[in-house]
This record gives C-alpha cells, structure tokens and sequence, in this order.
C-alpha cells in the first residue's frame, strides 16, 4: 500500500508539472513607471490586461494610473480581440505578435536561446534562459511547477502566444512553462502573484455593449 501511495504522489507532481496552467498572473515592473500586466489563462483561452501608473515620491501614483486596452486571445479560433473600452468596442484580428514576427521576416536562424542554469525564485523552481532575438538580448526565468503555458511574457507589454516562433524555439530548449522574471537591459518584470484556479468564465467574454470595429 505505501508503495501504491508514493508512486500516486510521484504521478500526480509529473503530472503537474507537465499539465496546462489554468490560473492567474500577476507580473510588475517598476522603473520610472509601475507597470501591472495581469494574465487570465485557461486550457483555450487567454485575457490580458495592463494598468501603468506614473511615480511619486518613489510610489506609484494609483489616482493617475492609465488602464491599456485588454486582449483576448482564442487559440481555438486563432483570432486576438482587442477590446477599446472608450468606444465601447472591440477590434478582432489574428494574433498580433505572429504579424509582428512575419513583418520582421524572422527565422528559426535569428532567434537563439541558452539555457544558463537553475536558479530558486521566491518558492519556484526556475530555469534560466537567455533569448536573443536578431541580437537583441533577454533573459528569461521559467518555472515547470506550474505548469505549461500558452503565453509567453516577453517583457513590458510583449507577449509571445503559442505559434510565435520565439516562444517555439523557447519550448524546444526546455522553456516549456510560466515565466516567473523578465529582464531586458535594467528593465526586470517580476511575477509577484499567482493563483492555480480557472479564471471565471466572464473574463473571456466580450461585453454584450461592446460593438465590433
């Protein structure tokens, strides 16, 4: 029986570790301005929404903080929404980052990442990458415990969906998972919450007043 007991434990953290992440992210990045990104993902589908709030006095200024417009990113449809509350609307298109990649004209050749080593960032587990993306460098911190993710943040307000070619060659290399720290020159975004259970279904939906652009 014990050892029935244990090799259900060892099966249930492999397959943790490897299953899709369902939960929320919350990320920030405090230079000049605090920047808060917070990501909503399920098996299908994920929300993104971001707030930037100048800084006083060494905090942030929360009574000036500009909300940008939220995405909505369906991997089942393959479709980005953007949605432009001032409007009272949304602007659907296919996903942003992939346009931006086949614009750049990028190829498996200008994209190149390096496993460094484990590094323990607060209670997780990561693996450290560095990307460099047509020489331009980052380095990423990526937790398997988890689990795998269809997004990947990339830095302020940049993220890589599943399909980016980037976020395939970061896979490939064993990046396969949340990214717990982001950093871009000076610039680090941390993760700094997390919650493991599905977002409530209203945060995909699109307002019933909200018109298509």
């Amino acid at each position: 029986m014990k050892k029935l007991t244990v090799l259900l434990f060892i099966l249930g953290v492999f397959q943790g570790a490897y299953a899709q992440f369902e939960g929320t992210l919350v990320y920030d990045c405090t230079i000049k301005s605090k920047t808060l990104m917070t990501i909503y993902e399920t098996k299908s589908k994920v929300r993104i929404e971001s707030k930037i709030y100048p800084m006083k006095e060494g905090a942030a200024d929360i009574a000036k903080g500009k909300e940008q417009d939220d995405l909505l990113l369906d991997f089942e449809t393959k479709k980005e929404v953007r949605f432009v509350p001032r409007h009272h609307a949304f602007v659907e298109t296919g996903f942003s980052q992939l346009s931006a990649e086949k614009n750049m004209k990028l190829t498996d050749g200008d994209i190149s990442v390096e496993p460094v080593g484990t590094e323990k960032i607060g209670k997780l587990d990561c693996q450290h990458f560095v990307v460099k993306v047509k020489g331009e460098k980052k380095d990423l911190w990526i937790t398997k415990e988890l689990g795998s993710s269809n997004v990947c943040l990339g830095g302020i307000l940049l993220y890589y969906p599943k399909g980016s070619m980037i976020l395939e060659k970061i896979k490939a290399a064993g990046g396969d998972g949340v990214v717990v720290k982001v950093q871009v020159g000076d610039q680090v975004t941390m993760l700094t919450n997390y919650q493991t259970r599905p977002p409530a279904a209203y945060n995909f939906e699109i307002p019933a007043d909200f018109k298509k652009m």
